[in-house]
Formats: structure tokens, C-alpha cells, sequence
């Protein structure tokens, strides 16, 4: 009859629907992995083409059979097993087969890209970039007959390469969005001063987990097998983040201990961005503020649940959302109140998220970032678990040894404005956000593995919406996490977004090498780190680098790694023109969400404020006499870290 059947097969689905197709239609007299006829029946004008499509096919049919030799031999399968569309992480290919297969391949062709398999995910399509990129290494005689039992095997058509889009044009400053405010506490440093102290002094920030936070003793094996243990005790540690004000914040001791620590310090945070901004509370009451956060990490509440068991204690809460709802509650702000979680990527996300909404008139201003505290030691078994820690405590960003990255904790915030705004409202302009970029890997070789094509995308997608070139940034931050394999992958894509158009010598850094990894909040941590070095006019040293990660070919490559301080000088064009510093900064998360953002320095000179002519007032105020005291000397301590560059004026 003709009603539809079921058939329940066994096997390579590929080659079960290619016997399938084959049935349906008949016999076929064509070579399946040719594609075409037999040549007895090509005319005899085209012989030549389909020589050379021969000459094609034959190297391609060689990469693949050299592919499938390689992997079943690794793998321990029949070559019969594997399929040639199947993601090469659905095999089980992991990164020791990954690194052992290049180098098998490298015997036959010369060097290689430690990325290859990243970049061509299938044997599908790594034989096709092989083929073409070496046919003489894969060239082998096309059978003049076709094969009496062949292999029938389906292909996928070739991905095409995807290119960002261009983007729409805009009249120049449109979408420019100015950065007026910043804050943040991160690792050994209470405030963003601090963070610079250390960041130029390239001091390593990352110490063994704090008695504060748990007993780490306890849960700690250097045996990364040992079961219910973790084999990581280090990371970047914020202080004092037990410690909080409830009543200044007008709530109750109860409800502090209630919530979660993320939550307490990030609105610590906003309170300490107005104050940078040069805005109070009275300021923006009830104005369209909107505040985008970004959490990975809602750990605090697994107390709540272990009292309960006891039957005693309060239950405690860890809601993203009341992360970013109560900041607009307590200062009664109306914009959008968002909180996301993109993984490693989330506060980078935020700004991009928050821009967004300041130019599509959702708010007149934006605050955005990210925080990540780590409250319980269960966040560190669930990392050794899938082998993402270090096993030496170090974040070695761009350099040889990585094993891992170190967890650390930070939580900061940029306030945002429309440009046009800013200058008409007479705010301070830190820096421009030109343009930013959002994407995702899609399916790559593996859920947790980096795309270099999607990466490479992102950050050219991002230049074209800045309307800028390669050539014109001056500094990249990278995302640099410090594996053997994540920062490879990494300068594969920044090399294929550079295209053919890079910069000279562009130089490289990441503020996980001081830091650690702040996850949620490292892409806020990032931006800080280069807001801090425009203004400052230096680069900070990037650690843990001073042999280079042998598996990037630097010299091949238009980067290098910033390993020392050293002055970011403003670029003069030939005709006198100043350039603005101009800095690219990456954030990707570990699900495949990417972030990056083009931010530029803002130059005006008509703006700039005049020298004092004599002592200024400051007004300080506070609650009693010992906070008062208190502000005073913070205020001391800025003015004296600024130096010369200091402007009471703008206090």
C-alpha cells in the first residue's frame, strides 16, 4: 500500500537514508563520493572540468580516508563507526585527541592550527579545508570504475562562511553612548583606585580560599580523581563581603541576612557609581534609570535549604532579579529592571543589553555590570568535577602551562548616558561605548567549547557597527582564561575578524591574570581595567605570561602580549590630528554566548575643565561623626592617588 511505514534501523543515519534514496529512485551508474556521472557519459566538452572536479574529489576523498584512519585509530572504533557529518565532541573526540590528531596531520602537511578542529567540527569538513588547502598532500588517482559495493554516504553542502552584516548608517555620534560613572570591588582592592594600584603593579591578587568563606581544608585534594573533593583551593576573594549597613539601606536585619551577599554588595556598588558619576540619591529620584545586571551563581540559598533540614535558621534567597529590582527600588529608579545570566559573559552582555534600551528611548540613563560572590564550596567541587579549575592557582593568560582557571569574585557598574545627553547635561565623559556586538557559536564541538568563527564574527560585526577598522584600536582585552586550548581558539578569532586589515603589533592583555576569572562579573572588571588605563594613559602588565603559550604562533599573528607597564600614548596622525586611545574588549561565555565592545576615548577640549586657581571646598557629609571622618579620608586617598591629574573642581 501506500501508507507511510516505520522502520527502526540501526547504524550511520547517513548512510541508511543514502541506501533509502538509493532504493527509491533505482540504480545509479555514479561514483557517491564524485557526485556526478560516470565519465563515459560526460561529453566530451567537458571532460576537462571534470578532470579537474576529479583531481577535487580525489583529494578530498583522501583527506577523508586519512581523517578516518587518524580517529579510529584514536578513538579505538572501526572506521565504519564514524560518521563524517557527526560533530567530532558527539564521537568523543576531547582535547588530548584533538591536540594528538594535529599533530598526526602535521606530520603529513607541515604546521598547523591548534584550532583545526574547532574551527572545521566534522570530518566532513575538515577534509574539504584540507583538500583545498593541501591537494597535493591528499592527491590520490580517481577510480576510472565505479566501486562494486560502495559505501553510500550522504554530504552536507558546504557551510558558507558567515560574515557579519553590514551595518545600517547612521548620522556620526547617533550611537554613541558616554560611560560617566564607574565603581566596582574586586580582588584585594575596595574600590576602582585600588583596582589600579594593583593592576599597575602587576600584582597577583589571587590567594587560597579565606577562612571567612569556608574551611577549604575540608574539601581540598591535589588528586584531581579524588571523589567529592575539588582539587582547586584558590581565587580572588572580595573583602568584607559579610559585612553590610541594613538600616543605611533601610531594611531590616532580618531581611539582610535574608537575601542573597550578591545582592548586598551590588547595591554597595550603585551607591559608590552615583557618587563617581558626581549624582546623589535626590538627583535621579524617580527618574527612567534602568539597571541591568549580570549573576551566573545562586549558590547562597543551599544554607537556607541546610537549616531547614535542621529545622532551624531563616530560608535565604538567591533571585537574580532582586539583584537588579532592588537597586531600582531603593533609589526609585523606573527604567527597565533586568538581570540575565549568560554565564562568563553576563556583564558584558548588560552593557550591551543597556545600550540597547538608552537609544531605543527605554531610559534616559543606564546603570550596568555585573557581581559574583562565591558563597559556598559547592560552586568549586561542581568546577573540579569538569576540570575547569587550575591546578596551581594561576589564571596564565596568553602563557605556557594553563591548566584551568581561578574562580575569583568582583562586582562593578558603569553609568550610562546617551553622548548627546551627557554633554548637554555637563557629565564627565570616562569613555565612549562606539558600538557593540552580541552573538552565539551555535553547534560547535562541544557545549562548552569556543567557536573562533562566531568569535571572529562578533568582533568584526562590532568595528563595522563602530564604522572602524582593525588598524584603528590601539588595545584589546581579551577574555584570555588561561586553558591551553580556550586562548588558541581566542587569537584564532581575533585573527580571522582582523582579517586582511590588522593592526601592527596590537597589544593583548586580560585582568584574569591579576584577578582570576570573576565570571559574571568579568566583563565588568575588563571594561574597568581599560577605563582605568585611558585615563591613566598606561597599560597594565597582563601576568603569568613570560613564556608564551606554545601552541599560538605569536610571530604569525598581529598581537602581542602586554607583559609589562608601559605608556598608552594618544596616536598623531600626520596632518597633527590626535587619535583618541581606542580599546576592543571580549567576553565569552561558556555556553557559546559572546560579547564584545568597542570603547573610545572622549577628547574635548572645549570641555576641559580649567586649572584651579586656589583651594577648593569639598562638601563631605554622613550619618555621624565616625563615617564622617570615614568619607574624609576616602576622599583624601582619591585626590592623592590621582596626583597632578586631580580636578577638585570635579569632586
Amino acid at each position: 500500500g501506500t501508507a507511510p511505514r516505520l522502520l527502526l534501523a540501526p547504524g550511520d543515519p547517513a548512510r541508511i537514508l543514502a541506501a533509502l534514496d538509493g532504493a527509491a529512485d533505482g540504480p545509479r551508474a555514479e561514483n557517491p563520493r564524485a557526485g556526478g556521472k560516470s565519465p563515459q557519459s560526460a561529453p566530451a566538452s567537458r571532460r576537462a572540468d571534470g578532470d579537474r572536479a576529479g583531481d577535487r574529489a580525489g583529494a578530498r576523498a583522501g583527506a577523508e580516508r586519512v581523517l578516518l584512519r587518524i580517529l579510529a585509530e584514536e578513538l579505538k572504533l572501526p572506521e565504519a563507526e564514524i560518521a563524517v557529518t557527526e560533530p567530532f565532541d558527539h564521537l568523543g573526540v576531547d582535547s588530548l585527541i584533538t591536540m594528538s590528531v594535529v599533530r598526526r596531520l602535521e606530520e603529513r602537511v607541515g604546521p598547523l592550527s591548534k584550532t583545526l578542529l574547532f574551527e572545521y567540527v566534522t570530518v566532513d569538513e575538515l577534509a574539504g579545508h584540507l583538500a583545498s588547502a593541501y591537494p597535493d598532500a591528499f592527491a590520490a588517482p580517481v577510480e576510472a570504475a565505479v566501486p562494486a559495493a560502495p559505501v553510500a554516504r550522504t554530504r552536507e553542502p558546504e557551510r558558507p562562511e558567515r560574515a557579519a552584516a553590514d551595518p545600517a548608517p547612521a548620522a556620526a555620534g547617533d550611537l554613541d553612548i558616554a560611560i560617566i560613572g564607574v565603581a566596582g570591588r574586586y580582588p584585594q582592592a575596595d574600590d576602582v583606585d585600588e583596582f589600579w594600584r594593583n593592576l599597575r603593579a602587576g600584582r597577583d591578587c589571587v590567594e587560597e580560599v579565606p577562612g571567612d568563606r569556608w574551611d577549604h581544608d575540608r574539601f581540598y585534594d591535589a588528586d584531581r580523581a579524588a571523589q567529592g573533593k575539588t582539587y582547586g583551593k584558590w581565587g580572588g576573594f572580595v573583602r568584607g563581603a559579610d559585612r553590610f549597613d541594613p538600616l543605611f539601606f533601610r531594611m531590616s536585619q532580618i531581611e539582610a541576612e535574608h537575601i542573597d551577599p550578591q545582592e548586598r554588595v551590588f547595591l554597595e556598588t550603585v551607591w559608590h557609581l552615583l557618587e563617581d558619576a558626581g549624582y546623589t540619591r535626590e538627583q535621579l529620584r524617580g527618574s527612567r534609570t534602568g539597571v541591568f545586571v549580570g549573576l551566573m551563581y545562586g549558590h547562597y540559598q543551599l544554607y537556607g535549604v541546610r537549616d531547614a533540614l535542621r529545622g532551624t535558621g531563616i530560608a535565604t534567597s538567591s533571585s537574580y532579579a532582586s539583584v537588579a529590582n532592588r537597586v531600582s527600588y531603593f533609589f526609585d529608579f523606573t527604567g527597565p529592571s533586568v538581570a540575565l545570566d549568560t554565564m562568563c559573559s553576563s556583564s558584558l552582555v548588560t552593557i550591551h543589553q543597556a545600550c540597547l534600551a538608552l537609544r531605543n528611548g527605554d531610559c534616559e540613563v543606564a546603570v550596568a555590570g555585573g557581581v559574583n560572590i562565591t558563597s559556598h564550596p559547592v560552586k568549586y567541587l561542581q568546577l573540579a568535577q569538569r576540570g575547569f579549575l587550575s591546578e596551581d592557582g594561576r589564571c596564565r593568560s596568553f602563557g605556557e602551562g594553563g591548566t584551568g582557571y581561578v574562580p575569583a569574585e568582583g562586582s562593578g557598574a558603569v553609568l550610562l548616558k546617551r553622548l548627546d545627553a551627557a554633554l548637554a547635561d555637563g557629565d564627565r565623559v570616562l569613555a565612549v561605548v562606539k558600538a557593540s556586538a552580541v552573538n552565539h557559536g551555535g553547534t560547535g564541538k562541544g557545549f562548552s567549547v569556543p567557536n573562533p568563527k562566531a568569535q571572529g564574527d562578533l568582533v568584526r560585526a562590532a568595528l563595522d557597527r563602530a564604522g572602524l577598522r582593525p588598524a584603528d584600536l590601539d588595545y584589546l582585552e581579551a577574555h584570555g582564561t588561561g586553558t591551553a586550548l580556550g586562548d588558541p581558539v581566542e587569537v584564532a578569532g581575533m585573527r580571522r575578524a582582523f582579517g586582511d586589515d590588522p593592526p601592527e603589533r596590537l597589544p593583548i592583555g586580560s585582568v584574569k591574570s591579576a584577578i582570576g576569572h570573576a565570571e559574571s562579573a568579568a566583563g565588568i572588571a575588563a571594561v574597568t581595567k581599560v577605563l582605568l588605563q585611558m585615563r591613566h594613559g598606561e597599560l597594565a602588565p597582563s601576568l603569568h605570561a613570560d613564556r608564551l603559550n606554545p601552541d599560538i604562533d605569536f610571530e604569525g599573528t598581529p598581537f602581542r602580549v602586554q607583559r609589562e607597564p608601559a605608556p598608552w600614548p594618544r596616536r598623531v596622525l600626520a596632518d597633527g590630528t590626535v587619535r583618541p586611545r581606542t580599546a576592543g574588549v571580549s567576553s565569552f561565555g561558556a555556553g557559546g554566548t559572546n560579547a564584545h565592545i568597542v570603547l573610545r576615548e572622549h577628547l574635548d577640549e572645549q570641555r576641559a575643565p580649567s586649572a584651579a586657581a586656589g583651594p577648593q571646598l569639598a562638601v563631605v557629609s554622613a550619618r555621624d561623626a565616625g563615617r564622617l571622618a570615614t568619607q574624609a579620608r576616602r576622599l583624601a586617598a582619591h585626590l592623592r592617588a590621582e596626583g597632578a591629574g586631580a580636578a577638585p573642581q570635579q569632586v
